[in-house]
């Protein structure tokens, strides 16, 4: 069962670097525009996250993902912010503080589950930004980085089967963010455009 895992951890974190290189040149090329805010936070929050888990609980293939995903973020803010193709308003460093109040808690916590239930809600905090971006332009957030998110992280959540259920809740959490980013810029701009009802 280990080989099992950690064949699966090791797709699951090829799928996640692949999909934060096509996020990488997509900001390169200009087709998207992130939100530098969320892109950073996510960086630091996620590499948290994986320390906490390590330290608390042990190495386990499904923070595979997780790990590639930290130091992808942290390229993707840092090239934003060298080529200045990214978004930053006024407001969203109101979700820079709460995302910091979050962080506090989950550092000032020994409790692993309270750290991850922590650093999810961070994360998620830091996140409205992109997900505000993505409701109202579509189009500066469209990246099928999204949907391979998914794939990795339903792949980490398979890993996940037979262990402590806190490696669950950051996979699972990236299922549903990753999931909504896909749908909001794939499926729902062509929903508007074709007439469809949403819902």
């Amino acid at each position: 069962m280990q080989q099992v895992e950690r064949i699966l951890g090791l797709v699951a974190g090829i799928i996640i670097f692949g999909a934060q290189v096509v996020y990488l040149i997509n900001t390169i090329g200009r087709k998207v525009r992130p939100s530098v805010l969320s892109w950073t936070g996510w960086a630091f929050l996620m590499g948290t996250s994986v320390v906490a888990q390590v330290v608390g609980k042990g190495w386990q293939w499904s923070m595979t993902g997780i790990l590639f995903s930290t130091v992808g973020c942290l390229a993707i803010s840092t090239t934003a912010v060298l080529t200045r193709n990214y978004s930053l308003e006024r407001k969203d460093w109101l979700y820079v503080i709460l995302g910091a109040l979050c962080v506090g808690v989950y550092l000032l916590s020994a409790n692993p589950w309270m750290t991850t239930i922590f650093a999810i809600g961070a994360d998620a905090v830091l996140g409205v930004p992109t997900i505000k971006k993505a409701w109202h332009d579509p189009v500066s957030e469209r990246s099928w980085a999204w949907v391979m998110g998914v794939i990795s992280s339903t792949l980490a959540l398979v890993i996940c089967v037979g262990h402590d259920w806190i490696y669950v809740l950051f996979p699972g959490y990236l299922v549903l963010f990753n999931g909504l980013l896909a749908y909001l810029t794939q499926v729902a701009p062509r929903r508007q455009v074709t007439g469809a009802p949403r819902g």
